[in-house]
């Protein structure tokens, strides 16, 4: 006979971990499957927000985040080709800190939480097909494990497993970036409380990308970049390449010349921006990753997957508690995601996707260097916590802006 729960979460990642951890906690029967045993090692840039740590607290690792190893950030040190914009981390009700957490301890530590809460997890199994009735209902999954066909039973399916295939063709979109870091340890560049942003020629002279070093507290650091998939296109180029060349930069190049990597360069795909993925349909709701809760400029997203977790286990409670798992009741669900972040991440989506490349952007970058309160704002829409358009608030320095970018185009 088929295992039957309330609640079937598939991917034990950030949005899957704290779906499976909040829906546990309001008392429905929770099983929550991946395709790998954890912990794992998980290619991401490892950074994470003040709004994520704000949502990592709320799961109770509040305490965990200032063990010492990890990277501890109050601030960012963004390079352009022409700019150099020193900011503190902006004011929210977040907090002024963020972290930088290897995703390996981060997905162990959240998975261990659900787990705590009384979710049932069982790794080494893959979800392969959405189940639903003759009328169209969910009824569940069909999984493999070690060769061996299964079939769990729920009224509800949360789809929580990133970028992969798992019941795409119901609610996913492409995705449209990718990104590649490694791990390298005693690099010597400055202020190891910023994170380190370089937004360089070779990555935006024909589409949008920038490079980072992020620094954990244990004497290494996560040296990465990524680029929008246009940008492969348009330049014929590959990932490899673009990040090849961006340790090549004469800055980065310094700090690395006594730097020793650790363990081979990774990469990974995602989807950055909410536009284009559907988050709810009978039976189904996506989080993380799979709803592309991504933000569209600084490739953000742990802290949106779990934040969407937590949303998307509060309707699965009133879809229990009502017994109507109908695509008007998870609706809800869908409007408490826009309504918390659409602003952000569709002005942000619209600005990378209306801009041929982000060199345009240059003289913007160059006027906020002058203009500290334009800085703030510009750092902002880069963290999320306010939309790319709020910088129309500072007239003087897209003033500044356009003045420079027509100059530069009589030359």
């Amino acid at each position: 006979m088929a295992e039957r729960v309330d609640l079937i979460v598939v991917g034990a990642g950030p949005g899957g971990s704290a779906t499976a951890y909040h829906a546990a906690r309001t008392g429905l029967e929770v099983l929550l499957l991946d395709r790998q045993n954890f912990p794992r090692d998980k290619p991401c840039g490892d950074g994470l927000m003040p709004h994520a740590a704000e949502e990592i607290t709320l799961m109770g690792l509040g305490d965990w985040l200032g063990e010492p190893h990890h990277g501890r950030f109050s601030g960012f040190s963004i390079y352009t080709q022409s700019a150099f914009l020193h900011q503190k981390v902006p004011p929210t009700l977040h907090g002024p800190h963020g972290y930088v957490v290897a995703r390996e301890e981060t997905d162990a530590r959240l998975l261990e939480r659900a787990t705590e809460a009384g979710a049932d997890f069982q790794g080494g199994v893959r979800a392969t097909k959405l189940l639903r009735s003759p009328a169209g209902n969910v009824t569940g999954v069909e999984a493999t494990a070690d060769g061996e066909a299964l079939v769990y039973q729920a009224p509800l399916v949360v789809a929580a497993d990133g970028v992969g295939w798992f019941a795409g063709e119901e609610v996913k979109a492409h995705q449209n970036a990718v990104a590649r870091r490694q791990y390298f340890r005693d690099v010597s560049g400055p202020e190891r409380e910023h994170l380190h942003i370089f937004i360089t020629k070779d990555m935006n002279e024909s589409g949008a990308g920038y490079g980072w070093v992020f620094y954990f507290g244990d004497g290494r650091a996560n040296v990465g970049a990524g680029v929008s998939t246009k940008t492969l296109a348009r330049t014929g180029r590959n990932l490899k390449d673009f990040y090849d060349r961006f340790l090549e930069e004469p800055e980065l190049a310094s700090w690395l010349e006594r730097a020793e990597p650790e363990g081979p360069a990774k990469s990974w795909s995602l989807k950055m921006g909410m536009w284009g993925a559907r988050r709810y349909t009978q039976g189904l709701m996506t989080v993380g990753d799979a709803a592309s809760m991504i933000h569209p400029i600084s490739g953000e997203g742990v802290g949106y997957a779990i934040e969407s977790g937590r949303l998307a286990a509060s309707f699965a409670h009133e879809a229990r508690s009502k017994n109507d798992y109908s695509t008007s009741l998870l609706s809800g669900y869908g409007r408490q995601i826009r309504r918390k972040r659409a602003r952000e991440h569709l002005s942000g989506y619209a600005l990378t996707n209306l801009v041929p490349n982000l060199e345009m952007m240059e003289p913007l970058f160059k006027a906020c260097e002058k203009d500290p309160h334009a800085q703030r704002t510009l750092v902002e829409g880069f963290t999320g916590d306010v939309p790319v358009y709020s910088l129309l608030k500072h007239p003087k320095a897209l003033g500044r802006a356009v003045i420079s970018a027509v100059s530069k185009g009589q030359r």
